[in-house]
């Protein structure tokens, strides 16, 4: 990870981690950390509860190999205290050059409130409203159910929050919008 997005994605308020090619937890931001304990060094089939830990490996693999770029969904893991905890997760490959690193991810524990963001002059009020939920690291199903639109509405207002914001990712607008004073 570029030094200058590094530095950026450690101040977001959401949980963010880095996995290796092998699924082992190489990076973790201060959020991470303070919601499920210093897991650096963990592999994923030791944090992801046996139920879940089929669909991880799966989606993780497809991710490293190339196959998918990105996945949202809803996994239980073990804190470092051997807490189980619920979180949405999105995640994506982790690219440096032609090769895949591994995966970035943003996990949002699934009681957690979503953070208060001001205003800004560049959003109209619903996009504020569903960038709070991507600073939240929320999928796009936990966006539409809680604002009670179709999951193609959130695309669109995604879509549009991006262009405002002349980014071409989620984490690129939230970072962007952090940048701005937004969040």
């Amino acid at each position: 990870m570029a030094p200058e997005l590094a530095r950026s994605v450690a101040k977001l308020r959401v949980p963010a981690y880095v996995l290796d090619r092998t699924g082992t937890v190489r990076w973790m931001n201060a959020a991470a950390i303070r919601h499920f304990g210093d897991l650096r060094g963990q592999h994923i089939a030791n944090i992801v509860a046996p139920e879940d830990r089929t669909l991880a490996r799966q989606e993780f693999t497809s991710k490293v190999l190339g196959l998918t770029e990105t996945t949202e969904g809803r996994v239980t893991i073990r804190t470092a205290e051997g807490k189980s905890v619920p979180i949405d997760v999105s995640s994506t490959q982790l690219i440096e050059g032609n090769t895949i690193m591994g995966v970035f991810g943003l996990a949002d524990p699934a009681a957690e409130p979503v953070p208060v963001i001001n205003a800004g002059p560049h959003l109209t009020p619903r996009q504020m409203e569903v960038l709070r939920h991507l600073a939240a690291g929320h999928s796009t199903e936990r966006i539409a159910a809680a604002l009670g639109i179709a999951t193609e509405t959130v695309r669109n207002h995604v879509r549009g929050i991006m262009e405002r914001l002349e980014v071409h990712s989620r984490l690129e607008a939230v970072i962007r919008a952090h940048s701005l004073g937004l969040i």
